[in-house]
């Protein structure tokens, strides 16, 4: 097989760099989030393509972003050279329905609003891999030991555990194939999942071995180290000079009791800067990576403004919880 080079994704590159171009920035969501309601709102993001947006419920808001971002993943799935690329952000959705039906596995609940268009895999495929006698792989296995885990234990976060090291993992052997900028990001992606359960862990006053359950490998901050200080609530010198420098700081706040959306704000900021290079790649896989993150941003900050909007939180308050955005 031909090795894919960046001359590969000169179209592709082209098109998205278009996309970008015109793609929601701060002063936009700034707008949105002084706007009288979640209609004038979601009038400002139809000009950024964002049309017939079902506001009746955060809940269908979440169902209509969600409809827009599979059909992205769906068009590019079919034109890009390396499918590892989608898979980057396809996969966090695929574990994110499998552990929704390894807990509903014994109950028999309607959760088909809760489960996501956006993976990998179809819902019904997910569906018939957990149910399954004869297949294998990675998710089919991590959806088997969960399964296990939560009837022996009857601990759902337990359950997670595994589906999230199993979730990882396979981010990591895509990063892995795909080299250069997508490495930095999973790395980073890693650390900011290890500092996160980290910090929850202590707010929930769990122990040591709880919190060694919940940590992955693949970061640039080993989990042994972290364990290592457990439970100190500052943690800020390990991450003196990194990309978590500033959320760290946050981490300890969170820990003392302050609220911890801004450490996830600051967590999710770390991870958009850390590819703001990546706009100045004219094409190649980088591009994509880019376009792909920059959209989650997006959709993620939209989401945050018309849900805000359609519970009556204050226009502070959803200025407050906007993540970065790299346009």
């Amino acid at each position: 097989m031909s090795k894919i080079r960046d001359n590969d994704y000169l179209c592709i590159s082209a098109m998205l760099r278009g996309k970008e171009a015109h793609m929601i920035g701060a002063d936009a969501f700034a707008r949105m989030a002084e706007a009288e309601n979640a209609q004038a709102a979601a009038k400002i993001a139809e000009e950024y393509g964002y049309t017939d947006l079902d506001l009746a419920t955060p809940q269908t808001v979440d169902a209509s972003l969600a409809r827009i971002r599979a059909a992205v993943y769906e068009d590019l799935a079919g034109i890009l050279p390396q499918k590892e690329l989608l898979d980057l952000f396809r996969l966090k959705y695929d574990y994110h329905n499998a552990k929704i039906l390894v807990k509903n596995a014994s109950r028999d609940q309607d959760v088909s609003g809760m489960l996501s268009p956006e993976g990998r895999l179809s819902v019904d495929e997910i569906r018939e891999l957990f149910a399954s006698e004869t297949a294998s792989g990675i998710l089919k296995d991590a959806m088997t030991e969960a399964a296990d885990t939560l009837a022996k234990t009857q601990n759902p976060q337990l359950s997670d555990f595994g589906l999230d090291l199993a979730y990882f993992k396979e981010m990591r052997a895509c990063a892995q194939q795909l080299g250069g900028t997508s490495e930095d990001y999973i790395r980073l992606l890693i650390d900011c999942a290890n500092l996160n359960s980290y910090v929850r862990s202590v707010r929930m006053g769990k122990s040591a071995d709880f919190l060694k359950f919940a940590l992955t490998e693949g970061g640039s901050i080993d989990p042994d180290v972290l364990l290592s200080r457990w439970p100190d609530t500052d943690v800020t010198d390990l991450y003196a000079g990194t990309a978590l420098e500033s959320a760290s700081k946050f981490a300890g706040e969170a820990m003392g009791g302050w609220k911890i959306t801004p450490f996830e704000l600051a967590c999710d900021n770390a991870l958009t800067a850390c590819l703001a290079d990546t706009r100045y790649v004219p094409f190649g896989a980088d591009a994509v990576v880019s376009y792909l993150a920059s959209l989650d941003t997006e959709i993620m900050d939209l989401r945050m403004v018309l849900s805000g909007k359609i519970c009556g939180i204050s226009t502070e308050s959803i200025k407050e919880r906007l993540r970065d955005v790299n346009v």
